[in-house]
This record gives structure tokens, sequence and C-alpha cells, in this order.
């Protein structure tokens, strides 16, 4: 058998050599061929800070594709797509003055071919049509971005005056400090920049886009509201009659409601039973009567993501003196009424969808509820000592009329003004 392999082996092996050592570059390109016939455009459709140009591509044995050349912010810039699409992008403008684009065919040698010269209209970019406003807030100041409507990838830098008295001047000549930059790509969200100082101060915000183009700048003299996080070593777990606060196989040690408040906010959770009703609620004991101003919650680590036993829809309430039957009766009121937010937002049917980046940081590390008053909530700063959540929906029964559901939270912080400390 070995001789048999042997001599095979020996056969072979000329043909082997002989084709491998043949395989060289076959180089198909006349760096001497002519450049490629003109193409024309069919179809301009103007979008927001740029354009899509429709082009017919020649017959030409010499033609690889496109190419579109344009100046973009003092930068020469190239859009180039193959000869089996009809379609350039153009992009990156920042207003919405007309701009001449040179369009040729592109040879496989990289002659180009006569140019064409077309006229573009770009509608309002992002960053001049995004609404965008400041606010103070507790803690500090918030950013509200509205009406993203094309989820633009934008960057909000937020700036503060090193000097009060500038507020006569216009914003291109106040001596400002930057004081943190956001991105996002939301069509509208809060991002708030806490511990501030709360002192009257000038505050500006602006928008950029990937391409370096800047909205104007907007200030306001704002104060941000004084807020503590307040102190969890006194909480315990009011356990009152209709609470429901059994954990999954009565591991109370394990998943207990003390792990909402035991300050780590990646290794323990609390999980209530897989039986739990559908709402079901727990009351948390403060030690002492605090005003609440937001809310910050930790899911369970890297678990869950916007699905299952996370909750999705809840209730806030509280009071200083509940029944102690347990009852929602006038001894508690509501301080708001939430929802899980999802940076990219939830799809037409409240869908959970696409997850992205930006989502995934938002669940894991700055998920947090403000209260606000609304006509439900007039007055949710009115002193409480006491706090039940009250659980409407996790992701799982979210939408559904199920009457169980588990309930997993990783870590709650109250921040807001305490009263007295007992």
């Amino acid at each position: 058998m070995k001789k048999i392999l042997y001599s095979l082996l020996l056969m072979f092996s000329p043909a082997i050599y002989f084709s491998c050592s043949e395989l060289e570059r076959i180089d198909q390109i006349d760096e001497d061929a002519a450049a490629p016939k003109a193409l024309s455009v069919t179809e301009v459709k103007n979008t927001p800070g740029g354009a899509v140009i429709r082009v017919k591509i020649p017959d030409d044995k010499n033609l690889m594709g496109a190419v579109a050349e344009y100046e973009r912010n003092g930068k020469k810039c190239i859009a180039k797509i193959s000869k089996y699409v009809d379609s350039l992008v153009v992009e990156g403008f920042g207003n919405t003055e007309p701009r001449d684009i040179k369009v040729s065919s592109l040879g496989v040698n990289e002659k180009l071919s006569e140019p064409v010269i077309v006229t573009i209209n770009p509608l309002l970019p992002p960053v001049q049509s995004v609404k965008f406003d400041i606010a103070e807030t507790f803690g500090g100041v918030v950013v509200k971005i509205d009406n993203n409507v094309s989820n633009a990838d934008l960057a909000i830098g937020l700036l503060v005056d090193t000097i009060l008295t500038d507020i006569d001047l216009d914003a291109s000549q106040i001596k400002w400090a930057d004081v943190t930059t956001f991105h996002t790509s939301s069509e509208a969200i809060n991002l708030s920049r806490r511990n501030l100082s709360p002192k009257q101060r000038i505050y500006g915000a602006f928008l950029r886009d990937r391409w370096d183009n800047f909205s104007d700048t907007i200030y306001k003299v704002l104060t941000p509201i004084e807020e503590i996080e307040l102190k969890k070593n006194t909480y315990t777990n009011a356990n009152l009659p209709t609470d429901w606060f059994v954990v999954a196989e009565g591991n109370e040690s394990g998943y207990g409601l003390p792990k909402i408040w035991d300050g780590d906010l990646r290794g323990t959770f609390y999980a209530s039973a897989h039986s739990s009703p559908m709402p079901s609620w727990f009351t948390i004991s403060l030690g002492y009567t605090a005003s609440i101003s937001r809310i910050q919650k930790w899911p369970r680590n890297d678990y869950e993501l916007y699905s299952s036993t996370a909750p999705r829809v809840f209730e806030v309430w509280g009071s200083t003196n509940p029944n102690p039957n347990g009852s929602f009766d006038e001894s508690w009121h509501l301080l708001g009424t939430f929802e899980q937010f999802k940076p990219s937002g939830y799809g037409e049917g409240r869908e959970v969808g696409t997850i992205t980046e930006e989502d995934k940081t938002y669940w894991y590390y700055n998920t947090e509820f403000e209260l606000v008053p609304t006509e439900e909530a007039p007055d949710p700063y009115q002193p409480v000592s006491y706090i039940r959540i009250k659980v409407l929906s996790n992701f799982a029964t979210y939408g559904t009329e199920a009457t169980m559901g588990q309930v997993i939270i990783g870590e709650l912080t109250f921040w807001g003004q305490m009263h007295d400390d007992k």
C-alpha cells in the first residue's frame, strides 16, 4: 500500500507543481483604453442635507461604474457606485444652498468620462430641522431632543458660561466652557447632566452632525434644582398584607426585596416568584421623610435586554401613613406612571424591534424616571416615607391578558430632598 501511494504521489507531483507555478495574475486592465462613454442623469431627488442622483449607465465594456465629485465644508468628496447600481448618494451638507455635483462614468482603468454637472438643492439637514431645548432639572440641566425623524447620528454639546453677566451678549461672544457632549440617534429623548451646582448660570447647547455641521447655539439662564441621592441604609420591607414580594422558591435570602437597595448594581437582584400576579406590587419603608425627584433603575446584569421579566410599565405611589391593611386608598398618592424608555423607539405595534448600541447603553447604565406633575399625579413631590412600586406589566406580559408574571429588578435608587433623618 505504501508503494502504491508513493507511486501515485510521484505521478501527480509534476502536474501539481506545473499548475501552481503557472498561476500568475491575469491583468485584463488596459491602461491605454479610452475613457468610458459619458452617462446621463435621469432624476435628482433632494434629501435632508444631500440628494440621490439617479443615472443611466452607458453600455461600455471598459466601464466599472460611476462617480460623483463635490465639495463639503471645504473638502473634496467622492461617492462611487458600481455599474450594477443606478443611484449616487451625496450627503453631509449643513444647509439648503444649491450645490453643483460633477457626475462621471468611471472606467476599469480609473479614467473618467466627460462629466455631467448636476445642481442639487438639499433639504433642511437634521442639524437645522431637529428641535432642541435646554431646561433646569433636579441636580442639573436637561437637553430635550425632538423631531429627529431620520434618526440622524447627532452630538449635542452642553456649555456653561464662565461669567453670568454675559447674558446680554450674543452666543458667539460668550466665553463658554464645555460641560459634556451627548450622542444620540433617537427621534425624541431627554438627556440630563447631573451633579451640577444649584447656582444660577448661563447654559448653552448646540447640535453637531458627523460631517461637522453645526446648529446655532441656544442659551438660557438656568438654576439646577438641588437634589441628593437618598440614603438606603434605613430601608426595610414594609410587608403590607396586599404586597407581593414572595421570591422564587421562597429563597428570600438569595433574591429577596432588600436586594433592590443593597448597593450592588451589577451582582445581586430581586426576583419574585414565577406565580406572581400581574399587576403586583411591593412597599419600601424609607425610614425617613423625603420628596422624590427621580428614580434610577438597574436591571439584572447582562440579562433580559428589553425582554422577559424586566418591568416595562409601572406606577410609583407614596405615603406617609399607609393603611395597615395594604389597600390602595386615600392614604396613598400617585407619584407617576412610567414605561421603560428605548432610545431607538418601539415599533408601530409597540413591539421591541431592533436593539441598537444606544439602547443597550441606556438599558444597563442610564435608565431613569423623572417625576413631573401630570393630570394623574399633580403633586409628585409631596413628602413620603413609604414608596410602593406597582408593576403593571413586564416585557413578557405587555400587551397580553396575562394574570401572572415574574418580576426581576437589579437595583433602585431614589433621588430628591430629605425632610428629616430619624
